[in-house]
């Protein structure tokens, strides 16, 4: 409603009003001078005070007609500019100019709370511009830090060997390798607390030292604890990392194992029954420097196959809150085709995995090693 039409509506109600105390004052006034006629009073004068009463009547309700019209235009003009200062910030401007006020009335406060929200709104536009800035930024570097991870990861797979990684978020604290060197063949899989940034970072520095021990030759008890104490003297952050290391004679077929606090591997013998490698409950990696890692050997028959795994697929939980588990896990193993590539078997028990979830959101870093001999 404009101002024109918002006075002429408020004028003419309030002449409508004064009209009908007019007509009831003049209807009043007629019955009394008919009571005098009636009475007897005769002459010209008796007829003259109505006429008086109905010019001066008329002429008055002109005059208040357009005195209430200009006041009404003069009061209500503020808040004609205040919608349209309203409509201006409802289409996007946000710094529309609001009407001078001069009264200490309650005009006075609307226009402040205009003003106020005014202010805050643009205050919060200008604050989702740098927050959003601030997370273009960061998914920027993010992107840029998983390309990165994900290009030291080791995707030239030797023959009977294939493995997968995907992580819960951008970056992730799972990790896996392998070295060939000559006839043996080294292989870990591992898993840091937590996950994001910090978790990488320790991914990363584990990564390294697994390359580093590996080109010692050093007894698998002795590697482990090395990685151990590197790990527990850069971490500020009580973080760990849970390991599984092998060294495999591909010519003796003989197995070193260590394994830091990690899910047991899967043996798959060539005719037989799947069952979880016997490990030794060693700490996991970063907890407690210079912990006494042991390490063992096992024998392994040729077409033998080792699934190693992280938690997140054991505890990756579906719409129910119900857990994968080991022995979800063992069931699906057990129906692998032993002619199946190490590739199909880790693309299979993935998406055995992501079935169970049924498209629930991805709680933990997940990764899955195929290894035959």
């Amino acid at each position: 409603m404009n101002n024109r039409s918002f006075s002429s509506r408020l004028s003419w109600r309030i002449i409508g009003i004064v009209t009908v105390v007019f007509l009831i004052s003049f209807v009043m006034v007629g019955l009394e001078l008919k009571n005098l006629v009636t009475n007897g009073s005769e002459g010209v004068s008796q007829w003259m005070l109505p006429c008086n009463l109905l010019v001066m009547g008329v002429v008055g309700l002109v005059v208040l007609y357009f005195v209430c019209r200009r006041v009404i235009r003069r009061m209500t003009r503020p808040v004609t500019e205040l919608s349209v200062s309203a409509m201006n910030m409802a289409k996007g401007n946000f710094r529309a100019k609001l009407p001078r006020i001069d009264s200490n009335d309650e005009m006075r406060r609307l226009h402040d709370s205009f003003l106020y929200m005014e202010n805050s709104i643009s205050d919060y536009i200008g604050q989702l511009k740098t927050t959003r800035s601030d997370n273009e930024r960061m998914e920027s570097e993010l992107n840029v830090a998983r390309t990165i991870q994900m290009g030291m990861l080791n995707t030239n797979f030797p023959s009977g060997l294939h493995a997968m990684l995907k992580p819960a978020k951008e970056v992730g604290g799972d990790l896996y390798d392998f070295i060939l060197k000559d006839d043996v063949l080294h292989v870990a899989i591992g898993d840091v607390s937590g996950k994001g940034v910090p978790a990488s970072l320790v991914m990363s520095i584990t990564r390294a030292m697994l390359h580093f021990v590996a080109t010692l030759d050093l007894p698998l008890s002795e590697s482990v604890s090395r990685i151990n104490n590197s790990v527990a003297d850069t971490n500020s952050n009580d973080m760990f990392v849970t390991l599984f290391i092998a060294r495999i004679n591909l010519k003796t077929m003989q197995m070193d194992y260590c394994n830091a606090g990690h899910n047991p591997p899967v043996i798959v013998p060539p005719d037989g029954k799947p069952y979880f490698l016997p490990v030794k409950s060693n700490l996991a990696a970063g907890f407690l420097e210079d912990f006494p890692y042991e390490s063992e050997s096992v024998g392994l028959e040729p077409g033998t196959r080792l699934v190693a795994y992280t938690d997140g697929v054991t505890e990756a939980e579906n719409d129910k809150l119900e857990l994968y588990g080991e022995d979800r896990l063992m069931e699906i193993i057990s129906q692998l085709d032993a002619g199946m590539d190490e590739k199909t078997v880790v693309e299979y028990l993935y998406r055995s995995v992501k079935g169970f979830t049924a498209g629930q959101p991805q709680s933990d870093d997940i990764t899955i090693m195929s290894l035959k001999v």
